[in-house]
């Protein structure tokens, strides 16, 4: 009969695999370098599979390391929900939550993260608004909502308190015809006179870019708002124009082969997404649940994707 997987070092495997090292999960779990790679080297005994690449430059997760990570944190936020019903706590009562979220997180991501959180609320309600960033920040501030998700998050301060969920960067989308597919990396330089493709002309992303573009007298011909991602790359496709993307954006929406993306030259438009919540009121187990659901989802997008968990929301336990 098979040992059952000890939750501690469940939760411990998780600090450990979201900070990267020994030193940084330490002090967010309350115990030593030794204590924790005890853990992990019994956790790894116990299963019989290597979890982590042990390096000088950190730890990273192996292939096996990656499936129990995506695996663990939904598990454990039904132990956790479990010991919470089993003390009496009233869930159903605790469960309302509300979400503003950046527009690009709605296809892709919203639906395994609220499928997954009514596993484990099922007498609780989510409900998810779009909303840009500058709009999310005030929603929060007028308490409309219990946690936002944006890109760019504002310094912490009096207000705000985030999680970094993962970094992606946009990417200069073209159809295959144009010329600028032809090139490795496209200067601004080039993108003068071109017709961008939106889905919205306030998007942070858009401004950002025109932003930039503007610092290098470089302008759009005009930025032409569609709507949607999906009416974004018909637009591209048919040659109307190009339009900015992070890949994990572009291949969700479509596997056309008609359409590539490639990087812009000198510009900073690296991106970091985050969960951002009020200061002046204490996370509910909810809100906790949300967030750790959110970054399993999130896992490996982008190109220097990483969910990154730190001290705010507190350890990978939901009934904290």
């Amino acid at each position: 009969m098979n040992e059952p997987i000890d939750s501690r070092k469940l939760q411990i495997f998780l600090c450990l695999a979201q900070k990267g090292s020994l030193k940084a999960a330490s002090p967010e779990l309350s115990l030593t370098n030794s204590a924790v790679s005890h853990a992990i080297t019994s956790l790894e005994a116990n299963l019989g599979v290597q979890l982590f690449h042990r390096s000088g430059k950190g730890l990273v997760l192996t292939e096996k390391g990656e499936y129990l990570y995506r695996k663990a944190i939904p598990m454990v936020a039904r132990m956790n929900s479990l010991r919470a019903e089993l003390a009496g706590e009233k869930l159903e009562d605790r469960s309302s939550l509300k979400i503003a979220a950046g527009f690009s997180l709605l296809g892709p991501v919203m639906p395994d993260v609220i499928r997954e959180f009514n596993e484990c609320f099922p007498r609780g309600t989510v409900s998810v608004r779009a909303a840009e960033r500058e709009a999310s920040l005030q929603l929060l501030l007028d308490r409309e909502v219990d946690a936002a998700i944006i890109v760019d998050p504002p310094a912490e301060d009096a207000d705000f308190a985030y999680e970094r969920l993962f970094d992606d960067e946009p990417r200069l989308v073209v159809n295959t015809r144009n010329p600028l597919a032809s090139l490795e990396v496209v200067p601004a330089r080039n993108l003068a006179q071109k017709t961008l493709i939106v889905s919205r002309t306030e998007s942070h992303t858009v401004k950002n870019l025109v932003q930039q573009l503007g610092r290098r007298n470089v302008e759009f011909r005009e930025c032409l708002a569609v709507g949607g991602i999906s009416a974004i790359c018909e637009m591209v496709k048919l040659g109307q124009g190009v339009a900015i993307l992070p890949e994990w954006v572009l291949r969700h929406a479509t596997d056309s082969p008609s359409l590539v993306s490639r990087p812009i030259e000198g510009l900073r438009l690296t991106r970091s997404w985050a969960f951002v919540t009020a200061k002046w009121a204490a996370p509910s187990l909810a809100t906790r649940t949300f967030m750790r659901l959110c970054q399993q989802a999130v896992a490996g997008l982008g190109a220097q994707a990483s969910a990154v968990v730190a001290g705010a929301l507190g350890v990978f336990s939901c009934g904290i």
